[in-house]
Parts: structure tokens; sequence; C-alpha cells
């Protein structure tokens, strides 16, 4: 085992996050669906600073790589006897994003979990609802924005970096209507060198490693790695909202070495 001595490393930098509550929103009275796509989206919502991470690099906001998420929620009910079919369009400033479709069984209950990549303050989301009946209602709306990409140098720049996460926790905690929750890790990620990310671990709990890195030391399963800009739903006789989360650090330390 090869020990470095001390001298040969940099200060530990440390990036610390703090991460909003989500925003929820359960209407007493359930909304019917319109029965074709609506030309006001049911959910729009524009970004505010106070939405998103606050991100730290040893004690400054000024962290030179990052990118923001947000997790958009809408769930309700088929009350038909038969089954009908939800439609959704996620949209971005404007423009659209993805389109799709699924299928809810009679009087079961659905929840669309969409996920907006590398938004900003200012940036106006949109999910639009529509169904083949009247009899499917939407009554639970949320979001919340998570990071990915974390990285103490500008982009690009290239790194021999001891990592340390640590404060893992699931986000976000919906509490409103019957929630059900389905979380997935993250992934340590480094573009060198078969010039794609390699996949170093993908885990729900703080890691350890050394490695030579290039713009990023993670990335985020849900609304990264997969799902970038597209839904994931969700049909259940009993939860919604029924929700794809993600497990995150809220701490991470680094080390380069000179």
């Amino acid at each position: 085992m090869t020990i470095i001595s001390a001298e040969k490393w940099e200060a530990v930098k440390i990036i610390t996050i703090e991460l909003k509550d989500a925003v929820e929103n359960l209407q007493s009275t359930p909304t019917s669906l319109p029965t074709s796509e609506p030309t006001d989206s049911q959910i729009s919502i524009t970004l505010a600073e106070a939405d998103l991470p606050v991100v730290k690099l040893n004690d400054s906001p000024n962290i030179p790589t990052i990118t923001y998420l947000a997790y958009v929620y809408a769930g309700g009910q088929n009350t038909d006897s038969a089954s009908q079919t939800v439609y959704w369009r996620m949209l971005k400033n404007g423009s659209s994003l993805s389109t799709g479709s699924f299928s809810v069984d009679a009087n079961y209950y659905w929840t669309i979990s969409a996920f907006y990549y590398d938004v900003s303050a200012g940036d106006t989301i949109e999910l639009r609802l529509w169904a083949s009946s009247t009899n499917v209602n939407w009554d639970y709306d949320a979001y919340a924005c998570p990071y990915s990409r974390p990285f103490p140098y500008t982009s690009g720049t290239i790194v021999n970096l001891w990592v340390k996460t640590s404060e893992v926790i699931s986000y976000p905690s919906l509490s409103l209507g019957n929630p059900y929750s389905d979380f997935k890790g993250y992934y340590v990620v480094n573009p060198l060198p078969g010039g794609y990310d390699e996949r170093r671990f993908w885990t729900e709990d703080p890691i350890e490693h050394f490695e030579r890195w290039k713009d990023r030391v993670l990335r985020l399963h849900t609304g990264d790695f997969y799902n970038s800009n597209k839904v994931l739903y969700y049909v259940n006789s009993s939860y919604r909202p029924y929700y794809r989360g993600t497990y995150l650090p809220t701490k991470i330390l680094i080390r380069e070495l000179k």
C-alpha cells in the first residue's frame, strides 16, 4: 500500500448542499382532465432562486460547475368503469421537451414524475395533461429541485482528486395525499479515460474514491443519467402520489493531489 505524504495534497475543498423542501398542492375537489390537449398547462412554474439548492464551495456560493434539475409531480384518479389513457407534454420556456401517454385501470390512481434537466432561475417549466375521458381527474401536484454534476473547477479541467461523499439523504419528501416513494441512487462517474462516463459506483450510500477526474464527480441516476427531460409514470390502486425520487449527498469533501 502506497502512502501519499500530507505535503503532496492541496487543502480540502468542501461542497455543501442545502436542498429546499418540495412545494406541494392537493386540491380539495379534483379537476377533470380535458379530452384534448389544452392551450394552457395545468402546471406552470417559473423557477426562482429560492427554489434551487444552495450549493457552496468552502462556504462561498460561487461553485464553478453545477447543474440543477427540477422534479415535477402530478397525480389523480381514473374514476371511470373502464381503462382510460392519460396524455402528457413537458415544456420548458414554451418549447416542447417530450410527450407521451399511458393507460390507467378503472378506479386506479396515477402519478407522473417529470424530470427537467439543466434548469435555472427564471425558467418556466410546464406539465400539460389531458385524457381519453373526463372521468379522469387530477388533484395533486408538487415540485422540487435537486442538483447534479458538481465540480469545484471549471468545465474541462482534469485533476487528480480524492473524493468523499457524505450526509446522503433521500429527496424529495412528499407528504400530501397518500404518498409512496421509489428512490434511486446516484452515480460516481468520470468521463476519463474512455471518453464517456465510466461508472465507478451506483450507490445510495457515502463513498470514498481517488481518481483522475474531469467535469464532475457524480451524476444523479434520475433526471440526468437516465430520464433526462422525460416522464416516469406509476399506476396504483391505493397510492397517489407514487413518485420517483433520488438519493444524493449533501456534503462532498475533495482534495487535490499536487
